[in-house]
């Protein structure tokens, strides 16, 4: 299994995939301050609150995840409020959200893809609910906010391609560096001297 294809997919429509973006309709001058990959999640959370009487939406970042939906996740996504609100665990964020919607029943073949495409469209309003009566149109269609932005065909291949998908390779550990190597090498020195 690899959601990354997915994730990207879903990013596209809500963010153009970038990771800083907030919603367009928010006053530059009621945006953050800062970069949203330099703030922790509680300041993005701070932010939220700041402007949430002023705006129909506080979207945020490249899944463009409001404020009571992001609350509870950090810490179903083994992250702390005072984690960075980075690339990195803005994507822990959506894949927890992905599994809120039922990613792990469709993995395990308890929900057919139609189902799980129908959760995520409750979650990212540019998705389209792709059987039933608003089939190709966004869950919350008619709120005068939000559309859906992609085609059933292509949400449906985006959702059955998450099974299909090889696990994404692991990453190598990050190099030491060559002053944290000197300093390792140096305490392996020291400690086989003897007294």
């Amino acid at each position: 299994m690899n959601v990354k294809p997915l994730l990207d997919f879903i990013a596209k429509p809500e963010s153009g995939g970038d990771y800083g973006v907030v919603w367009g309709r928010i006053k530059p001058a009621d945006r953050p301050k800062r970069p949203l990959v330099t703030m922790t999640i509680a300041e993005v959370l701070a932010w939220q609150e700041s402007i949430d009487a002023r705006y129909q939406s506080e979207a945020a970042g490249r899944y463009q995840i409001m404020e009571d939906t992001l609350r509870p996740l950090p810490a179903a996504a083994g992250l702390k409020m005072y984690d960075l609100f980075n690339e990195a665990n803005q994507d822990a964020l959506a894949t927890v959200l992905l599994r809120r919607r039922g990613l792990d029943k469709y993995l395990s073949g308890e929900i057919p893809p139609e189902t799980f495409a129908n959760n995520l469209a409750r979650e990212w309003a540019s998705l389209p609910i792709v059987s039933g009566a608003k089939k190709g149109r966004s869950f919350y269609a008619g709120d005068g906010l939000n559309k859906s932005h992609v085609s059933v065909d292509e949400f449906l291949a985006a959702v059955r391609a998450v099974k299909d998908s090889p696990a994404p390779a692991p990453t190598p550990a990050p190099s030491l560096g060559f002053w944290a190597s000197l300093f390792t090498a140096l305490a392996g020195i020291w400690k086989g001297r003897k007294p």
